[in-house]
């Protein structure tokens, strides 16, 4: 064999090499792109579109958040206040027929509470303990009766009524609803798309609850409870707990035939 032709050989070879690596390197750069295009919802070819939607729902739970705090000598003495009131205020709601699984201790805070007007610097007045209860009020028409529940509990004294507000005691019930709207809408406009780009709309490949929105309307209390004072306020506006929106967003993402 000449040396001409080992030459031919070596550059065939060579050429032979190069080209398989530009196959295989080509191949995998078109792999990655498609990869790349897969991101955010997996495929091409796809219809990506955001459904909302909205329930009106009735209430069917009163919540009433409640505070007491007491001041004592000691944080044992303020304690103990603070609880006894609890206490008188379960027995309370106890006979207005508010089982103790529907009062719930949201907060308990004690800490040492200073006169700072004092120009010798400040003076210790004593320890302030601090309870927070919500109160959930759940029987048939149960928003007649708060007025009259809200009273009782002012005349135990120290204790302050914060806010009130209607809610749901199942609100994944209120959830579906609006779901299901959601996926409805994001069907229609899917298929509004498919038909103006002249594609035939397939089966949903990806579907993301987005989001979801519910903001109860909180209802303060007229007037503010002074401890130990007997001049309260009757509610006498009747509550009407009418509905509340729900509203969910959910992502939606269908294949094109």
């Amino acid at each position: 064999m000449t040396k001409q032709t080992i030459n031919w050989l070596f550059l065939l070879g060579a050429t032979a090499i190069l080209a398989l690596t530009i196959f295989f390197v080509g191949n995998s750069f078109i792999n990655a792109n498609k990869s790349n295009q897969s991101t955010n919802y997996g495929m091409t070819n796809t219809i990506s579109v955001m459904g909302e939607g909205k329930a009106s729902v009735a209430p069917d739970m009163l919540v009433i958040n409640i505070s007491i705090s007491e001041l004592g000598a000691t944080t044992d003495v303020a304690q103990t206040q603070a609880n006894e009131k609890v206490n008188k205020l379960k027995d309370l709601l106890k006979k207005n027929d508010i089982l103790d699984k529907n009062i719930k201790t949201t907060n308990v805070n004690v800490y040492p509470e200073y006169d700072r007007s004092n120009a010798n610097g400040r003076k210790l007045l004593g320890y302030r303990s601090q309870q927070s209860l919500s109160i959930n009020v759940t029987w048939a028409n149960f928003w007649e009766k708060w007025g009259n529940i809200v009273t009782q509990i002012a005349t135990i004294g120290g204790v302050n009524v914060d806010n009130t507000y209607f809610d749901f005691k199942d609100k994944e019930a209120a959830y579906g609803l609006a779901r299901e709207k959601a996926l409805a809408d994001a069907k229609i406009k899917a298929g509004q798309l498919a038909k103006a780009s002249d594609v035939s709309l397939g089966k949903p490949i990806v579907i993301t609850d987005n989001s979801y929105s519910y903001n109860p309307t909180p209802m303060y209390y007229a007037k503010g409870m002074a401890e130990n004072s007997m001049d309260v306020a009757t509610p006498s506006t009747a509550l009407s707990p009418g509905e509340t929106e729900v509203t969910i967003n959910v992502n939606v993402v269908y294949e094109i035939k």
